[in-house]
């Protein structure tokens, strides 16, 4: 299994499945834990993983700290660096994307075997034409 670092208000974890890395975040993802996942999440960024899935199905809360983290992640593997996929399946934080205007610049799908497999570019989603369900 991958690693694994608790937190009292999140918790991640890493493990490779196939050519993807999936880093799974459960908890908070608020000013506390983007500011301590930061130095984390650019490790991995720079080993330079050709598919980097982060699964928030078990996100509690995301604030705008949390939504500066994801753009960050993005903006670092930018430029056919690797792909990333967000798993979210909360209709709150996929209304934060889309109010944010933020549903369209990140592949997002709502199960882990399909952002696994998936082929369609960045930015399009498997829900709707606005991505929100």
């Amino acid at each position: 299994m991958g690693a694994m670092m608790q937190h009292p208000t999140y918790d991640i974890r890493e493990r490779t499945v196939n050519d993807s890395t999936v880093i799974e975040l459960s908890g908070e993802l608020d000013l506390m834990a983007s500011t301590e996942l930061v130095a984390c999440l650019d490790a991995v960024c720079e080993a330079g993983p050709s598919r980097l899935v982060l699964d928030l199905r078990r996100v509690t809360f995301l604030d705008c700290s949390g939504l500066a983290l994801l753009c960050r992640i993005r903006n670092r593997l930018a430029g056919g660096r690797g792909r990333l996929l967000l798993v979210l399946d909360d209709s709150r934080h996929r209304r934060l994307l889309r109010l944010t205007g933020l549903s369209y610049t990140f592949d997002i799908v709502t199960d882990l075997p399909t952002a696994l497999t998936r082929t369609s570019p960045p930015g399009r989603t498997d829900t709707g034409a606005d991505g929100i369900t």
